[in-house]
């Protein structure tokens, strides 16, 4: 039986910290957005998609047709309107994001390897992605039902999940395959806990919607910071209470199972119907893992 590795809080302390430090990392961000026009273009597209349009459209609909007699077949105007366009800006966004990673990535190309030059994520590996957030989200919406913890669970655990959107980017243009990506973040937990913590903070309250929209307008910058970021190396840490260097935490908490069993049977159904062919996108073995955060 294979034993749990155990760290001490004051490690974790130190890794959670690093990474909140790295989540206000705004000057990489404000660089690479002065230095580049692919970036500002993305980012004034991306502005008056989400901000504009999107929120727009749902303040218009919430302000003058939000009442019980607004209703179409039991379910309200904002809600018939608000996800087909959700949805949409998702598909929309993805290439924004692309492109802005892109640059980041190639800024910072001379500190590692690119594994590929392609322009464009593959169709596949795009289906992939929206089969997992989906399987996130629904993960996140189970654990608020449950009594007493499942707030602060649901909080943590999309602090995870919202810290592996805006690296996901970088892995993916290294190579790293799902399985690989998962495993990364879960060995690190506390590092993208703190990466993850302020976009959290900032859309965690909303309703889905609305989250949606002001995620979709300060991810940019987020994706530059994490695929500008570095993890500092493991040391000694610099947390100086005695009490926090008693006490141990696991090494690696398991958050992605129930989503990465939920993402491959999912992918395994369609692959069953012919649709299309998945499984080498996500599956596939690289030996990039461990060479950069």
């Amino acid at each position: 039986m294979t034993s749990v590795v155990r760290i001490s809080v004051a490690e974790h302390v130190d890794c959670f910290v690093d990474g909140f430090r790295q989540a206000f990392c705004w000057s990489r961000a404000a660089t690479l957005i002065h230095s580049s026009h692919t970036v500002q273009r993305s980012l004034i597209k991306t502005v008056l998609l989400n901000g504009v349009i999107f929120l727009g459209i749902l303040f218009f609909i919430d302000s003058f047709y939000n009442t019980p007699e607004h209703t179409l077949f039991g379910y309200s105007y904002t809600t018939l309107t608000g996800y087909p366009m959700y949805m949409l800006c998702l598909m929309t966004n993805a290439g924004f994001f692309s492109r802005i990673a892109k640059e980041a990535f190639s800024m910072h190309s001379g500190e590692y390897q690119r594994h590929d030059n392609s322009e464009s994520i593959s169709a596949p590996t795009t289906i992939g992605m929206g089969i997992l957030y989906m399987s996130c989200a629904a993960f996140i919406r189970c654990l608020r039902v449950i009594p007493l913890i499942g707030t602060p669970l649901s909080f943590y655990v999309n602090c995870i999940f919202m810290a592996y959107y805006c690296f996901e980017y970088k892995w993916m243009h290294l190579g790293w395959s799902l399985d690989q990506r998962l495993a990364h973040v879960e060995k690190h937990w506390a590092f993208f806990f703190g990466f993850g913590l302020p976009a959290t903070l900032l859309t965690f309250f909303l309703s889905t919607l609305h989250a949606g929209a002001v995620f979709a307008l300060i991810f940019p910058s987020y994706v530059i910071m994490a695929t500008m970021s570095t993890m500092k190396p493991s040391t000694a840490p610099n947390v100086s209470i005695p009490l926090l260097q008693r006490w141990y935490l696991p090494s690696r908490i398991p958050v992605f199972w129930p989503v990465g069993k939920a993402t491959n049977i999912a992918i395994d159904i369609i692959q069953s119907f012919g649709v299309v062919d998945m499984k080498a996108a996500f599956t596939e073995n690289k030996d990039q893992l461990g060479k950069v955060v």
